[in-house]
């Protein structure tokens, strides 16, 4: 009974011990005893032949191995895989060895005396790297690692080409194996503006900018393991300057029915050419007129109907169909052309000069605004003395002609008797005078005038009137 248990006792331990040697990692110390490929691989060239000849013995391998998913991508990548030469130093560890028949040895590593020459290359599946070695005189498939695959950045931006304020899209989507993205943003003149992180769900970023210029754009991907990806991505995004708004009006003071020059033809474009000129005439906040220039020099000659202070705006539009954003703004006063009037003042009629103090009332049109003028006007003088002299109808029609401030003209006018042995008549009327002040649609003014009667019979010392006044026209 004691024997037995002895016997059971030394089978367990040396099953203890068989399988702490399997689990321990096992030392590969000579290559080509049973090699995968016979006759071992001379050069990189044959490599690729012989992995399809031993394709089955290689599927097999993989199965046991553990890793039959990346068998379709092993055997299809290695037809384009860059193979390279190279050395493992001894303690090289290896994950596991597929030797001849589909045979898998896992866990070992190169113990031998010298460095192993081996052919080294990578396999790509679901963005793990696999780094595979065959040693060059048994041809032996064996994995030593794996690891993440660099990621692979990819970016692209639209527009190209932006207006301030316009959203710009900067799209890494396109990134491959990335777990995270950056991106910065940087200013014409090289300094960080802006950046932003983003991740495989949620890849893409709306941005605008608020200066005009060539802006350039860093993008960088991460893999699992924080490394960047190492392959250019990079884009610019242009910012287009908008177009300056210039404007000015020919005359700023004018007339009803005057032609008015609102000239937008001084506005620029820095990057581009002005289109569109749009003008825009309001008055008391509300607006008049809407007018749209489409060809150069973008000038419209307007003419008022209605007197008023209006204001005058213009934008413009460039080729990239941006707008500018300065404000263009001109004061413009159209004065009226038919005015009321009132006048009045002394008056002394020749024989033996006798006072009165008259009075009209009637209208003035300006036919050339500026220039040349028309007055109609009625009322009365009322003589200060007795007889012969008599309160009497007045009226003139005018053409007065004038030179800045200073005017001059004739007409003819209507008179009562002005004495009791003068006869109603028609005179003729000459006036000087000068405004003494000028105001939005009023004037005031001084003036002399000469009335001499047509049909008297008198001499002219015995027969004329003269009147000094101040005109009114509101």
């Amino acid at each position: 009974m004691r024997y037995k248990k002895t016997v059971v006792l030394v089978v367990a331990l040396l099953m203890v011990l068989s399988a702490l040697s399997f689990a321990r990692t096992q030392n590969l110390r000579r290559v080509g005893v049973v090699p995968l490929m016979k006759g071992g691989v001379e050069t990189g060239d044959d490599l690729k032949p012989l992995i399809e000849k031993y394709a089955a013995e290689i599927e097999m391998g993989f199965e046991k191995a553990g890793a039959a998913f990346l068998y379709p991508d092993f055997m299809e990548q290695v037809k384009s895989v860059t193979i390279k030469e190279d050395v493992i130093p001894k303690g090289e560890h290896m994950q596991w060895m597929l030797f001849r028949k589909g045979r898998v040895v896992k866990d070992l590593q190169w113990s031998g005396n010298q460095p192993l020459d081996v052919y080294m290359f990578v396999i790509q599946k679901d963005c793990k790297d696999y780094h595979f070695i065959i040693p060059r005189p048994c041809g032996n498939i064996s994995l030593v690692k794996e690891t993440n695959t660099i990621a692979s950045c990819d970016m692209k931006v639209s527009p190209e080409k932006a207006a301030i304020g316009d959203p710009v899209t900067v799209d890494m989507s396109g990134s491959k194996c990335a777990t995270k993205m950056e991106v910065k943003v940087y200013h014409p003149e090289g300094t960080l503006i802006d950046s932003k992180e983003l991740t495989s769900g949620d890849a893409v970023w709306k941005t605008s900018f608020k200066e005009s210029g060539d802006y350039f754009i860093k993008g960088e991907a991460f893999n699992a393991d924080g490394v960047a990806s190492s392959n250019e991505c990079e884009a610019k995004v242009y910012i287009n300057y908008p177009p300056v708004c210039d404007l000015k009006v020919s005359p700023d003071k004018g007339y009803v029915g005057q032609v008015f020059k609102l000239d937008a033809s001084g506005s620029t474009d820095q990057d581009g050419k002005v289109v569109k000129a749009e003008f825009t005439v309001t008055m008391d906040g509300n607006e008049v007129e809407k007018k749209e220039i489409t060809t150069e020099p973008f000038i419209w000659e307007k003419k008022f109907s209605k007197s008023g202070i209006y204001k005058v705006f213009v934008k413009v539009t460039d080729d990239f169909g941006a707008v500018s954003a300065n404000t263009c703004e001109v004061g413009v006063e159209v004065q009226k052309r038919f005015y009321g009037l009132v006048e009045g003042g002394p008056m002394v009629a020749k024989g033996t000069y006798s006072g009165y103090i008259f009075g009209r009332l009637g209208f003035s049109y300006l036919l050339v605004p500026e220039r040349l003028s028309f007055i109609l006007s009625a009322g009365g003088a009322v003589a200060l003395g007795g007889d012969p002299f008599k309160s009497h109808f007045l009226s003139n029609a005018l053409l007065n002609v004038h030179f800045d401030s200073f005017f001059l003209g004739g007409g003819v006018g209507l008179s009562s008797k002005v004495r009791e042995d003068w006869k109603s008549d028609i005179d003729v009327v000459g006036n000087i005078g000068f405004d003494v002040f000028k105001a939005f649609n009023k004037k005031g003014s001084i003036f002399a005038e000469l009335r001499v009667p047509m049909k008297t019979g008198l001499e002219f010392n015995h027969a004329h009137e003269i009147l000094l006044g101040f005109r009114f026209l509101f």
